[in-house]
């Protein structure tokens, strides 16, 4: 009997059952299988399970569409429909006995024997089960679609057989490797996934090396591993290069005289010492009695019409790929580093966005100019924090007269942004040194500085002004939006943070309260625990057609127009604004292609970020294997069941102590407080202890333990007590509370808000 015949009697023998079920076992012995018969029954269990045509629950299978006469008609009882999601295998990757699936209808829990063999980010169906009307948990019944069908990773040997560990983390499983392809133990390569395996049979899932990219720990190979693992193009179509050089780096009579000529303007860009596309630019004028700001941004939609090729390449990729020393720009080098790059001493095509403000920084007047420019000067931030700090007097003295003009109208601005409850969490990025080879010498913390604070504020001013004109001009625009938190995480991290002796205050607003929440930390060490956590708690920022508020921010009205050269949401918003405040395109943007521009926007953003944050992972491992065996001090910074996460004073990373190292037996994980506590003693481990640890291992994390000595673990905060917490109840609208004392000094919180004005910065 072959595998067609097989199927057919397997689908007829259920609906002759009525569907009630059957086992593997009754299955076998009904259709009389012979051993031989066997294998190719489970195959045929597989696929149809696979397919969305069978399920399995209690150890029985049956049909999930049966069209059987005798089908119950009673909704009541009847099974849901199924409804498509996206699969998450975060828990699965951290050793998580579950995962879920993300969908319109909300998350739902999967158990891992439910989940087939999807993989991180699958499209796949689900049978949903609600509760009290809210997702609750599901079984995957199909895969729709693969997320990937080649991953990049690495190659591991082991009795003398081969198999491929991903870079992605979040690729849960490892995986046989069929054909190698020349690759050997501790190569990086890309796998092209021949069989994604069956857990329930305890099949692995398989593949065949298709390329060999070098010897994992390369800085530049494991790049090229991250790069290879999102699919980011390397290269443009010969299409959108031939399209490139059409394009003029010369400017016209016809163009110039059609434009605002600010070419005798003193202007000047301030971006990071290794930018080479330059895409804003600043003037500013103070009279006397008032400031004239001129936010210049790169006319990219001059050049790049909806209708060509470059256009569509740019919807393809969504932004530009930033990684340490190599960039996949969004737009041809030809445009991204050149005609539209606002280098200096170059007469270049911009728009142009002029805003009067009083002596008190408060916007009087507005207005978008199509410009042409000639900038004076390129400028680092390290050149203008060092001429703030007095160590750089080289510059011009109409250049320092404008810099210092700028320090100050910034700082108005940034009491105003303050005040309408802009939020600011102190979270430095990571940065990179390396040695003559390429290699990673160092790992530093880059904090936001002044010179960053009057960039941000000025760009802020140019995207609110843009979001408020076609919010009333455009039938439909692009927004960057923040919604409001969900009040029940709030709720948590509140709880959390009366653990540790800090209190919240309800005030008149929810912006406000978190902003009071935030200045009156008790110290540094705070910041670095609980900044982050705060944030998490937040929803993340995204690109809609909806008009709905940047809660962190603080503005009713907000889009992003400062960097066409590098995001799509903003050379979509250049063109909405020549079709619908300059009138000098004739272009067609509907409803249905924002829509899909603006979710392109956020998919790839979000691309972007993880795959930023995967280099970043590799290349701190790297380092680290390094300093196996060295000691270090470091901070507790969170907690999870498995263990503690240890903040490293001397090398700004992340490592892990696992909690079956702590000494002792009877560890009980709190999740509210995330804290260990010994039910034999009076140990326990939380948040802001300091300790002293030794690196043992750098394999997929980095592992530590606590150094033999009695001073290996102190504890920073010593109250236990459980302190009552006030908030608003997750039904209710977090922002319609009276201004609520909980339990904090007023006059020191308020002081420390005055001394952190000057501090202000956030990613947006």
């Amino acid at each position: 009997m072959g595998i067609k015949d097989i199927r057919e009697r397997l689908l007829t023998l259920l609906a002759d059952t009525g569907n009630k079920g059957l086992s593997y076992n009754e299955i076998v012995g009904q259709l009389d299988l012979v051993r031989k018969e066997k294998s190719l029954l489970s195959e045929a269990l597989q696929d149809f399970i696979e397919c969305g045509k069978m399920e399995k629950r209690n150890r029985k299978y049956r049909l999930i569409d049966t069209n059987l006469k005798d089908k119950p008609k009673n909704t009541a009882t009847s099974k849901p429909g199924l409804i498509e999601g996206l699969f998450d295998a975060t828990p699965l990757s951290r050793n998580q006995s579950f995962a879920f699936v993300r969908t319109e209808q909300g998350d739902f829990f999967i158990g891992a024997e439910d989940t087939l063999n999807a993989y991180h980010d699958d499209l796949v169906s689900v049978e949903p089960h609600y509760r009290n009307g809210k997702a609750n948990y599901a079984h995957v019944r199909r895969i729709i679609k693969r997320a990937n069908e080649t991953l990049a990773g690495d190659i591991r040997i082991a009795n003398d057989k081969a198999y491929f560990l991903c870079t992605n983390p979040k690729i849960h499983n490892w995986f046989e490797v069929s054909d190698l392809n020349s690759a050997t133990d501790g190569n990086k390569v890309v796998l092209q996934v021949t069989n994604w395996g069956n857990p329930l049979y305890g099949k692995m899932p398989v593949g065949k090396v298709i390329e060999v990219l070098g010897l994992s720990g390369d800085p530049q190979v494991e790049l090229m591993g991250v790069i290879c693992q999102y699919k980011l193009p390397l290269e443009f179509p010969d299409s959108v290069l031939t399209e490139t050089e059409s394009f003029s780096d010369q400017i016209s009579a016809e163009e110039l005289s059609s434009r605002k000529d600010f070419r005798n303007l003193f202007t000047f860009t301030i971006d990071p010492i290794s930018a080479k596309d330059f895409d804003d630019a600043i003037s500013l004028e103070k009279l006397k009695n008032s400031w004239r700001l001129y936010v210049h941004i790169a006319d990219v939609a001059h050049y790049v019409k909806m209708s060509g090729s470059v256009f569509a390449e740019a919807v393809k990729r969504g932004n530009s790929f930033y990684f340490p020393k190599k960039v996949i720009p969004m737009l041809p080098e030809r445009l991204s580093n050149k005609i539209c790059s606002l280098r200096p001493q170059e007469d270049k095509l911009t728009l142009t966005v002029i805003t009067d403000f009083n002596t008190g920084g408060k916007i009087t007047k507005q207005q978008l100019v199509e410009s042409v420019i000639c900038s004076d000067q390129r400028l680092s931030y390290e050149e203008v924090d060092a001429f703030f700090e007095g160590n750089n007097n080289d510059l011009s003295e109409q250049l320092q007269q404008s810099l210092n003009n700028a320090r100050e109208l910034s700082a108005l601005l940034t009491d105003i942004r303050l005040r309408n409850g802009y939020i600011f969490f102190d979270l430095p990025e990571l940065e990179y040194e390396y040695d003559n080879e390429g290699f990673i010498k160092r790992l530093t913390l880059a904090d936001e500085t002044e010179s960053h604070k009057i960039i941000e504020n000025f760009m802020l001013v140019a995207n609110e002004f843009i979001a408020k004109k076609l919010s009333e001009l455009s039938p439909t625009t692009l927004y960057r939006i923040h919604e409001d938190p969900d009040p029940a995480k709030l709720q948590w991290v509140v709880e959390l943070l009366s653990h540790y002796g800090v209190s919240f205050y309800e005030r008149d607003s929810l912006n406000a309260s978190i902003q009071y929440l935030l200045y009156s930390m008790p110290g540094p060490d705070y910041h670095k625990v609980f900044d982050r956590i705060i944030l998490r708690s937040l929803k993340k920022a995204k690109y809609s057609t909806e008009h709905i508020r940047h809660f962190g921010l603080g503005m009713e009205d907000y889009t992003h127009f400062t960097s066409p050269i590098r995001r799509l949401c903003d050379l979509v918003i250049h063109h909405l604004c020549k079709i619908h405040i300059l009138h000098s395109s004739k272009e067609k943007i509907s409803p249905t292609q924002l829509k899909r521009f603006a979710s392109i926007a956020t998919e790839k953003e979000l691309q972007a970020d993880q795959a930023e944050r995967d280099i970043e992972r590799i290349y701190s491992l790297a380092y680290m294997k390094g300093h196996i065996g060295e000691s270090f001090s470091g901070m507790v910074i969170s907690a999870k069941s498995a263990g503690l996460i240890v903040r490293l004073n001397e090398i700004p990373v992340n490592a892990f102590l696992k909690s079956e190292q702590f000494s002792g037996r009877g560890w009980q994980y709190l999740e509210k407080e995330m804290r260990f506590v010994n039910t034999y003693s009076n140990e326990y481990y939380q948040l802001l202890d300091k300790v002293l640890v030794d690196i043992i291992d750098v394999s997929d994390d980095i592992y530590v333990e606590l150094q033999d000595s009695s001073d290996a673990h102190i504890h920073a905060f010593q109250n236990l007590t459980r302190k009552k917490v006030g908030m608003p109840k997750a039904e209710s609208h977090p922002q319609k509370g009276k201004i609520k004392r909980i339990a904090v000094d007023d006059k020191r919180a308020y002081k420390k808000i005055g001394q952190a004005k000057r501090k202000q910065r956030g990613k947006r």
